[in-house]
């Protein structure tokens, strides 16, 4: 049986910890970011850019970064090894990345775009536009880093890996429907407009497309629920980063216990529950809600392909009635005419 909670203990800082020291930027905790365009930033020196550290959920099996290039300005050339993938919060501009021997591959992108680095493959951002760009990317560097705790192995490390970069247009053109809710690529121009599969067993018109992007084993997935639609309250380990890319609505998060907190989102919010915290999202806008989730592994390289929601999920008869009907009423309350769906997430 699943534990409701784990124990932290310290034992002073980790390797990750001595990291994000080192590299000197804010750092941002908790579970909830009202707007990633709004996070402070500081002079990044290894980037070359101005930056700040995600670290919500408080966990170090993944973080996130959010970095902000200014107008025709570019980042320093990085490699290392661990994985990342990036969302484009605002802006437009240029990735190229390439591996030694390999010719460089450019790429555009803008607002909306989401693309992954080819493990320890060099890499460089370019600001495209007149205005800054912000870029919010996920990353698995606390692992990593706690795992080899040596900062030269994980950024200076001269191994290329041949089969995870598809060079030339390939890597362009690779792009694959593989099958129901999953699609291999290496970039995606807009997770807004991208097309997503149904997912009948989890409600009417709810859409969802799992991704593994330039073969990282790191999973990330977009959702879509409908006007009138909610999840119900699930947990799971931790390391999830959800972004909303549109719509609007409310998540509510609580551990065994304690009480519910309820936090309102937008395009831009960010947040990340603890490890086995109950959350539920809440479409509360008269449109569709999508966000993007970076979080476990990718389908391509998972190694649990089952799911038990039996400690996973609260059933609707055992959730406190209150909580449907103060979502029922906000509903009414903005005049959106919809039956509401209830989504098993």
């Amino acid at each position: 049986m699943l534990l409701p909670f784990r124990e932290h203990l310290d034992f002073g800082p980790t390797p990750y910890d001595l990291l994000q020291a080192k590299e000197g930027i804010p750092i941002v905790r908790g579970n909830v970011i009202a707007d990633v365009l709004d996070v402070a930033l500081g002079k990044w020196e290894r980037m070359g850019v101005l930056g700040s550290f995600v670290n919500l959920s408080n966990q170090q099996r993944t973080d996130a970064y959010i970095c902000e290039i200014p107008p025709a300005g570019q980042t320093l050339p990085q490699r290392h090894l661990f994985e990342e993938i990036v969302y484009v919060a605002k802006g437009r501009g240029a990735t190229s990345v390439w591996q030694e021997g390999v010719g460089k591959v450019t790429f555009e992108w803008a607002t909306g775009a989401i693309f992954a680095m080819p493990l320890n493959a060099s890499y460089i951002h370019f600001n495209g536009s007149k205005e800054p760009v912000r870029l919010f990317v996920g990353t698995t560097c606390p692992a990593m880093m706690n795992i080899f705790h040596n900062q030269d192995f994980i950024f200076r490390n001269p191994f290329d890996f041949r089969d995870r970069f598809h060079a030339g247009d390939e890597f362009l053109r690779y792009n694959k429907h593989v099958t129901d809710r999953y699609w291999e690529t290496n970039l995606v121009p807009d997770v807004n407009e991208f097309p997503l599969d149904d997912f009948p067993m989890k409600g009417k018109n709810v859409k969802h497309m799992r991704f593994t992007l330039a073969d990282t084993t790191y999973g990330c997935h977009v959702s879509e629920f409908p006007p009138g639609c909610r999840s119900t309250f699930h947990r799971h380990g931790p390391g999830a980063v959800i972004i909303i890319t549109q719509g609007e609505g409310f998540v509510v998060l609580w551990k065994d216990g304690e009480e519910r907190q309820r936090h309102e989102f937008k395009v831009g919010t960010i947040y990340s529950p603890d490890d086995l915290m109950w959350h539920g999202h809440f479409n509360t806008g008269k449109g569709t809600m999508r966000h993007f989730a970076m979080r476990g592994d990718s389908p391509k390289y998972s190694h649990d392909r089952f799911r038990n929601p039996a400690w996973t999920m609260i059933p609707m008869g055992d959730e406190d009635p209150a909580i449907q009907k103060e979502y029922v009423d906000i509903l009414k309350s903005k005049g959106i005419d919809a039956v509401v769906q209830v989504v098993e997430d």
